[in-house]
């Protein structure tokens, strides 16, 4: 679904949240529907932007905003986060104003409603339905089925479909935390499979255990040693797949 598609299903509903700052991350001003969104007595406005998350939020806050101010060139950026219980879609936008303090503009969109978001009550983690992802001009809301494997990649994690890989900001343990799916499990510090698209688990050739799925173009995958057990246990159970050793 492209941006322009998005908007137009949401025709008149569609609310766009912008908040202004400094070089130094200062919030300068924010309009109405951003401060709809701040916590209330939050009050923003005179605030360092990363006084407005939690403490333990702010490190993963800084990494997102440097890596988008860090990027070369004036395009607009975007990437999908979490914040307050919400799923937003956010773009950093450097601006030039003369004589003005005001060096970024941050926009978003919420897409909570399009990734199904949830609070859960018992352990208080925000999770969805779908994963929001936002490349070249297009949001993608992939459900838990079209995802075949989950690969760490420092802060991000590649999803592999049959089709393409994407990137969300997501580390691997937010993502299981995210979509608490019976389907997806850790079978490596760095790899989740979608138990339902696995083929078989049998040795390589230097002796380690590995995963392959039905769909050739999703590469196979190790298993951690003292995982080995567990993952032969969770495809039997799954009926998918016959373990062998």
């Amino acid at each position: 679904m492209s941006l322009e598609q998005y908007l137009g299903d949401q025709g008149n509903s569609i609310d766009i949240g912008l908040v202004l700052l400094s070089q130094d991350w200062q919030v300068l001003g924010m309009n109405e529907h951003a401060l709809r969104i701040a916590e209330p007595g939050m009050a923003p406005v005179g605030q360092n932007l990363f006084q407005m998350h939690p403490a333990r939020s702010r490190e993963k806050v800084r990494g997102i905003l440097d890596a988008l101010s860090g990027l070369q060139g004036a395009k607009p950026r975007s990437m999908v986060i979490d914040f307050l219980g919400k799923v937003l879609m956010i773009t950093l936008s450097r601006l030039v104003v003369p004589g003005s303090q005001m060096a970024w503009a941050v926009s978003f969109m919420d897409l909570s409603e399009q990734t199904g978001a949830r609070t859960n009550p018992t352990s208080g983690h925000l999770e969805l339905k779908k994963m929001p992802i936002y490349e070249n001009g297009a949001f993608h809301f992939l459900s838990a089925d079209q995802v075949h494997l989950i690969e760490a990649d420092g802060n991000y994690c590649r999803i592999h479909t049959p089709q393409k890989k994407f990137y969300l900001l997501m580390s691997l343990k937010a993502v299981l935390q995210r979509f608490p799916t019976p389907d997806f499990l850790k079978v490596h510090k760095s790899f989740v499979v979608n138990l339902r698209h696995v083929k078989a688990i049998g040795p390589a050739g230097d002796s380690r255990m590995m995963v392959s799925f039905s769909e050739p173009a999703i590469p196979a995958v190790p298993v951690s040693r003292r995982l080995v057990p567990a993952v032969k246990k969770a495809l039997c159970s799954a009926g998918t797949v016959h373990p062998f050793d």
